[in-house]
């Protein structure tokens, strides 16, 4: 029997979810050479050709898709077995931001991981956007915070670095609209930034349908059909699909989501909350 070690699966898991050996050796903190070993061991162990590699762009082959749930859910498994075993009694109160576009998606895991274990720890959060959170974490009015930025920002941790998606309901026709209607968050949001400066850069005639620092909001009205919206790869909703690129929109950078901190002498909870947030993302 082949023993797989944890390591190669969290590469794998990276790599899948990144779409870039690059970018998954950037986030693991390793060598792109070191990446394609990982990998290239985990196939030979497998004996199963994981991705395809074409120009600069890497998919998963048949049984790489067929592998990523069941890598995914056996790596959380052995997170979740040795949170348990080294769980103690932890006390303290945490004040967290989180980034409006990823809050949906992460604050959910998030609690689902730490509270039901740490029962006497006390979590704050708040949601802005990432400029609001940057600033409070220099007040220290934070003590850790996700934001998102095009730039690696100072002495920040790494977690993700997702290719931002044109976003639509199901039923959503390009062709529909001669001026195309979006709904988008305020201008000093990182994701109004992105699909304003793309539609004024390649010249789209576009009108603000809906204006909002609510993601729940902004969802309404994508799914129901009246806007199109910008959102990182990774985070969609149900009903929801990315717009093919074809269908005349510009297109978009990736962005990098990051961990802020306040100080660098945190407290045995904040530093339970930062391992644990990183812990949801793939990682070394």
């Amino acid at each position: 029997m082949v023993d797989v070690e944890t390591k190669l699966l969290r590469s794998f898991i990276a790599v899948a979810t990144e779409r870039s050996f690059s970018f998954a050796a950037e986030l693991l903190g390793c060598s792109q050479g070191t990446m394609s070993i990982r990998i290239r061991q985990l196939e030979e162990q497998l004996g199963v050709r994981l991705f395809e590699r074409k120009h600069r762009d890497v998919r998963l082959t048949f049984a790489g898709s067929q592998l990523l749930a069941e890598a995914q859910a056996f790596v959380d498994m052995h997170d979740r077995l040795f949170r348990r075993a080294s769980a103690r009694v932890l006390e303290g109160s945490v004040r967290l931001g989180i980034d409006e576009g990823c809050a949906a998606n992460l604050l959910p895991r998030l609690l689902e991981k730490v509270l039901p274990v740490y029962t006497a720890l006390e979590l704050d959060v708040l949601c802005e956007n990432s400029m609001s959170l940057r600033r409070k974490i220099g007040e220290h009015a934070l003590d850790l915070a996700v934001v998102m930025a095009f730039d690696t920002l100072p002495s920040a941790t790494q977690l993700s670095r997702p290719r931002l998606r044109w976003v639509a309901s199901n039923g959503f026709a390009i062709g529909d609209w001669d001026v195309l209607p979006i709904a988008c968050y305020p201008a000093e949001h990182l994701l109004g930034v992105a699909a304003r400066g793309a539609l004024q850069a390649h010249g789209v005639a576009y009108r603000e349908a809906l204006c909002s620092a609510n993601e729940r909001a902004i969802l309404s009205a994508v799914s129901s059909g009246t806007a199109i919206t910008v959102m990182a790869e990774g985070l969609l909703p149900d009903g929801l699909r990315v717009v093919p690129g074809a269908q005349d929109l510009p297109p978009l950078d990736r962005v990098r989501v990051q961990l802020l901190e306040a100080s660098a002498e945190q407290s045995d909870a904040a530093n339970l909350v930062k391992r644990e947030l990183a812990s949801l993302y793939p990682g070394p």
